[in-house]
């Protein structure tokens, strides 16, 4: 059973998420997009954002603020769901 606090329900519209994170919908919609993140849909086709997709927009965001392209954010992003490190 899933709980209301559960970091992955999903539960923030575009707008809402967008608000929260500081950036523009469309930098949200860019980021879906370019396969950085995956927000759940209704079945109306809603993009639903979790606290845990909010996060992660957040470390997409400071990658690409570092200057890093969207491939190189695909493979640091890999890198560190999967614990390894440019060192291994």
């Amino acid at each position: 059973m899933e709980h209301q606090d559960d970091a992955h329900t999903p539960r923030y519209v575009i707008s809402v998420a967008a608000r929260l994170v500081g950036m523009p919908a469309h930098t949200l919609r860019a980021y879906e997009k370019a396969a950085l993140v995956r927000p759940s849909r209704t079945p109306g086709n809603v993009r639903l954002y979790s606290d845990e997709d909010l996060r992660l927009v957040r470390r997409i965001a400071e990658l690409d603020r570092l200057g890093v392209n969207k491939a190189g954010i695909r493979v640091i992003l890999e890198m560190e769901q999967s614990g390894t490190s440019a060192k291994d």
